[in-house]
């Protein structure tokens, strides 16, 4: 295989691992972002329902506790904020956004490999060009969603700390 062209495939398979790392650290942060959401509501709702029975309080010590922490704000402020957290998990739907990201880091990691393939097999160039517009048609055909830039980092580093790619755009000559 030729020289450039080689870089090229290995540039393109760095920036598909780094898309493939960054949708998968989206996807976690989305699943716990669920979680967090899910278990909060739920520990302010069973201590909404469980308030009636807390123990009554002496007068002399109830006038110190915070306000919220009283049963006449206490019952309607965290009703209110269970409520908000329920609202937020339906409406923002994060199941769904962890579900497409692990899918989409899914896809790219299939399409990685199969340029693994590509790259550890003996093919003549006229073979490795098909394979190539091959791969890059499918790479553009996959419906991408955008990760956050914070992701997108990450990915990049990770795929940066394992030091088998060459310096990006390495297959481009400089032109200075």
């Amino acid at each position: 295989m030729e020289s450039k062209q080689y870089k090229m495939t290995l540039d393109w398979m760095r920036k598909i691992h780094q898309l493939e790392y960054a949708h998968r650290f989206e996807s976690i942060y989305y699943s716990k972002f669920e979680k967090w959401i899910g278990i909060s509501a739920f520990i302010i709702t069973t201590l909404v329902a469980f308030s009636y029975r807390f123990p009554t309080v002496e007068t002399e010590f109830y006038n110190y506790l915070p306000f919220f922490c009283k049963h006449s704000y206490f019952v309607p402020i965290a009703s209110t904020v269970a409520a908000i957290l329920t609202g937020l998990s339906a409406f923002l739907k994060p199941s769904e956004k962890s579900e497409t990201h692990k899918k989409t880091g899914s896809s790219y990691e299939k399409l990685r490999h199969r340029i693994e393939l590509i790259l550890t097999s003996d093919n003549k160039e006229n073979e490795m060009s098909e394979k190539l517009e091959i791969i890059k048609q499918e790479w553009e055909s996959l419906d991408a969603i955008n990760v956050s830039n914070r992701y997108f980092i990450k990915g990049k580093d990770k795929v940066k700390s394992f030091n088998k790619y060459p310096k990006e755009l390495d297959f481009l000559e400089d032109i200075i």
